[in-house]
This record gives C-alpha cells, structure tokens and sequence, in this order.
C-alpha cells in the first residue's frame, strides 16, 4: 500500500567510518499495522526518524540559514539576494520554500516517533536492551523535532497520535505544553538510551549522553516562556542536567579535546570524542540521501581567494564558488571577528582562515590583480613562488604601507566599514572564513559532495549551558559559573596566555555569556535560537549587524507556510503569526 511508503523511505543512514547502515525491512503490499508489529517494522521506522536530519537539515544551507542567519554574528556576502528571507528578513512570509520545507519535514519526522511510540510497547523484540534504544531513541528525535519547530514557529500544533489519514483541521497548543513533552520525552529517553549506540557502529544514533544534553538544551530554553516565579526552576533543571553530563564523563564516553583545533579536524570527525549528538553522512557516496550533495556546509563559509594572485581551487583551501557578488556565502560580522582577542585566545586562529599561500609554481602580479587589491603599478611582474604567502585577509588593521607588501592585504577596514560590510566589491568577498566545517576528502577540487558528520550537540555545550544557568538564577552560583567557563577558556588559551583568559564573576551577565557562545559555537546551527531565547535578536542584530535592516521584533517567529493554511478547513481559526 502506498501508505507504507512514507514511512520506509529506503535508505541508509548511518554509515560511519565501515560502510554499515541501518536495516532497512521492505514491507511489500502490507498495511502498516502489519509491517509495525514486527521488530524489523519498527527498527524500520526509528531509522525513518532520522533520515530527514540528514537528508534535508544539517548538511544543508536551509537550516543554516534558519539557525545562524539573521543574527549579529553572519552576514550574507556582500548583502546578496539568495537566501534573504532568513538571512536578511527581506521577503519573509508565508510562500518561502525553506520554511514549508522545514515545516513539512519535521512533521513527517513527528508522525514517525507517533507511530513508533504508540506501537512498539506491543511488539517483542529478540534483544529488550535494543528494544529500551529504540523507545529512546523515537522519545528523543520526537523532542528534538518540536524543538526546531516551536523556535521557529512559535505555539502551533501538537500532535502526540500517529496521522494516519488526512487531517483537515489544526489547533494551535500553548507553548508550555510543547515544552511538557518534550522534557517528559526526554526523561523518557534518558530512562531507556545506552550509554553507546546499538548497533555500536551505528554512531548517528541518540544515546543517554544526548538526551541529558537535549534536556539541558530544552530547559534552558522554556525559561523565555517562564513566568518569574518559575524561571529558576528551569534554570536548575537545564543546571542540573548539563552538569551530570559534565560530571558523568568517562561514563557516558565523551570528553574535551585538548585544544579547539582537534574539535573540528577533519581526522577526528568521524569518531569525535566531544560529540554528544551528531548527524552523520556516508563515505559511501550511495547510502547517503542525496548521493550527489550528502553535506555541502563546506562551501558556505568560504572567503574568495581562487582565481586572486595566482591562487587555484584546492582541496586545502576548499570550494570558493559561492563566494561572489550575487551568491549566498555566511561572512563574519565585524562583531564576530572583534569577539576574540587572538593574541590569547587560540580559537581564533585554530577555527578560521585569514592566510592563503601560492598554490601553483609560480606567478607574476598582473596589472588587473595589483588594481584588485589596490596595489602599486610598480609590483607589476614581481614574482611568488609555491608556499609563499599571496592572500591574506585579517581581523587585523595593518598600519603602514599595506598594499606594497609582496602579497594581497585586505584588512578589517577594507572589509567592513565600521560594522558594516563595506561596499567596495574589491573588498567585500575578503574575510577570514570559519574552517569548522572543512572537508580535504571531496572527490574533487570544487565538488559539493562532502561527507564529513555534523556535530550538532557537544560537552562545551554543556559547560556554556550549567554556566548561564548559575549566572542567571536567582541564588545561583557565579563562582561555579566562572569556573565552568574557565575550562573552556583555559581550553582556548594560547600556551603561556591561561591565567589572561581566565575570568572570575565579576565579569558574568548575560552579554558576556553570549560572547563567549559566540566565541565557542559559532556556525554551529544555535546562535538565532541562543538570540531568541534571551530576547536580544532584534537588540544585537540592530547593534552588530545593521546590513541588516528589515528586522522586526514579530521575526522572533517564522510565518507559518501557506501550503499548510490552504489545506486546513479552519485556517482563519488557526491564524497566521503576526507581523505577516
């Protein structure tokens, strides 16, 4: 029957460093209450949960731009057209096609977990433990989808019973009983997740370590729907939570790497010990949703350097396509950059690039490169060799005679003009670009096939988390708040500069803790959720980011798609959020 369809949707989703996949079983022309009451039904449809997180979500642009677009930290390059919506606020209403695609597809994620969670408790299963993974597992994904959903949404509809047929109508749910399913589902997952994945090789799968990061995560975001009185108490619920993950390390089989570079190197990527939640996509280019663009987050973030004093595409420096006039491409803001103090904090130079070194034999400034970059005629046919610096792009303002150095210097004030970026198209497409999501390993120079897991949960999380908890409570500990963000910031210190990183309470409120997110997780699909949650979106992108213009305080919410309110009978009654 075609009704089975949309649950088996016939591929293979965890592939990690062997190639193996999850089982998929083939229901033929069976119902679904037939299919569903076997263990391999089920396993089928856990693995269904998970494909959209890949397939459509992380890995992809759309969700990049919902969740780190419009905030004080990126700018669309050059203030481009493509991706507006989200990342400028510009045409934002109820026809774009990322957000009915967000909409759709973390509905059908939840119509997954319903079916699963209203049949598995009848079905036997060979091994109880994997029987207990799987009941976590569809109890976590089903969080975490209306997590996504109620950010970007606001109240909307809860649905806790499988969809089976049509449904005509919908109503519109408090926010707080979104957020009383989800942390029951997460108590849920928490009760029944293993400590490692089952199947063990099977690493995209939820685990108690990710459930008690996705608790913290939920309740330190209910605390924005909270009246006063129980503000604290979520606080100490997200407190509580983030700090058993950090206490419970060697239990739960994660851990900090040494330095921020190890967290996103690529070696590390496909076993990362930091991770505590992470999507996964395979190396095995046929198992992957979209086979022909698995993840392509590497091209995103890239700064212009091919086709610029000599330099050529490689797989070092990565595809630069996207950085051009007209295209979408996540540039830092001013603020971002001015965030890190580089001379001791490591994180600077470990997660971005501002050098490019000669890549070919050899090569000799031309009269149109030099007026590029503003240099002198007299550098005409000055020569540099493979390995010597050509580009250099910097957070840095470089006094004196810039553009007579042997190289191209485009510095911060080339770049940006105050905290705007600037206008001249010599300069605007030249920043220092996030490698966080880096893949030396494409098939080819320039290919958007890239197969490197998203890390979308991490213990530094979890230190940030139990952090801003005890700043902000009432009778929190500040003491304990500093010295939580201390280990990060020792983490990051550069050798001999801990004792300058180190922080003590005096420094903590709100601002600073969103600094220091910034500085620990930017790029890294949280901070218009972190921007919201606090009630600063509009305040900091105003502040930080004014290229863009158009932001209202009703874009705390994303219009709710057309498509959806033209097939209910009672669209009127449901009502489109306001300000659209």
């Amino acid at each position: 029957m075609n009704k089975i369809a949309k649950y088996i949707i016939g591929i293979s989703l965890f592939a990690g460093l062997q190639g193996c996949s999850l089982e998929e079983y083939n229901p033929g022309g069976t119902t679904s209450d037939i299919v569903f009451s076997t263990e391999d039904g089920i396993n089928s449809l856990v693995n269904s949960a998970y494909v959209y997180y890949g397939a459509q979500f992380y890995g992809r642009e759309d969700i990049l731009m919902l969740t780190e677009g419009g905030t004080d930290l990126w700018i669309n390059i050059a203030n481009s057209g493509y991706g507006r919506q989200m990342t400028k606020y510009d045409g934002l209403n109820a026809t774009v096609g990322q957000l009915r695609n967000t909409w759709n597809r973390f509905y059908e994620i939840i119509n997954y977990c319903n079916a699963g969670l209203e049949r598995i408790n009848a079905v036997s299963f060979a091994n109880q433990e994997v029987k207990k993974s799987r009941i976590g597992e569809l109890s976590f994904l089903r969080a975490y989808a209306y997590w996504h959903l109620v950010e970007q949404f606001g109240n909307i509809d809860l649905r806790t019973k499988e969809t089976k047929e049509a449904i005509l109508t919908a109503n519109r749910s408090p926010i707080l009983s979104f957020y009383d399913l989800m942390l029951s589902d997460l108590e849920v997952a928490i009760a029944n997740l293993p400590v490692a994945p089952i199947p063990a090789a099977e690493i995209g799968r939820a685990t108690l370590k990710a459930a008690y990061g996705l608790k913290a995560r939920v309740a330190l975001t209910r605390v924005a729907y909270e009246s006063a009185a129980e503000k604290d108490r979520y606080y100490q619920v997200a407190s509580e939570a983030a700090q058993y993950v950090i206490d419970h390390q060697a239990a739960l089989q994660v851990s900090l790497y040494a330095t921020p570079e190890e967290v996103f190197r690529p070696a590390n990527n496909k076993i990362n010990k930091e991770a505590m939640f992470t999507i996964t996509h395979s190396t095995i280019n046929s198992l992957n949703p979209q086979p022909n663009n698995p993840n392509r987050l590497h091209i995103w973030f890239k700064a212009k350097y091919s086709a610029k004093a000599g330099m050529v595409q490689d797989l070092e420096y990565g595809a630069d396509r996207n950085s051009n006039s007209g295209g979408m491409c996540f540039m830092p803001t001013r603020h971002l950059l001015e965030l890190y103090n580089e001379d001791i904090d490591r994180r600077y130079e470990d997660w971005f690039r501002e050098k490019y070194y000669l890549n070919v034999s050899q090569y000799k400034w031309t009269t149109d490169d030099l007026a590029a970059f503003e240099k002198p005629t007299s550098l005409v046919g000055s020569i540099l060799n493979r390995g010597d610096l050509a580009l250099w792009f910097t957070k840095k303002k470089i006094t004196g005679e810039k553009r007579n150095f042997p190289y191209a210097v485009v510095d911060i004030d080339d770049t940006y003009n105050g905290a705007k970026v600037n206008t001249n198209a010599h300069f605007n497409v030249h920043f220092p670009s996030l490698n966080k999501y880096n893949d030396p390993d494409l098939p080819s120079v320039g290919s958007q096939v890239g197969t490197k897991d998203v890390i979308v949960m991490r213990l530094a999380e979890m230190y940030l988390i139990a952090a801003e908890a005890e700043t902000m409570r009432n009778g929190g500990n500040k003491g304990k708040a500093a010295q939580l963000l201390n280990v990060l910031r020792k983490r990051a210190a550069k050798p001999g500069k801990e004792n300058d990183m180190l922080i003590n309470e005096s420094k903590l409120n709100l601002d600073f803790i969103l600094a220091e997110r910034g500085r620990e997780l930017c790029g890294e699909h949280i901070r218009w959720f972190d921007l919201k949650r606090t009630n600063k979106l509009v305040d900091y992108v105003k502040q930080y980011n004014p290229d863009i213009t158009l932001i209202q305080p009703y874009h705390v919410n994303r219009p709710i798609p057309q498509q959806f309110l033209d097939v209910i009978t009672n669209p009127i009654e449901f009502g489109q959020n306001n300000g659209y």
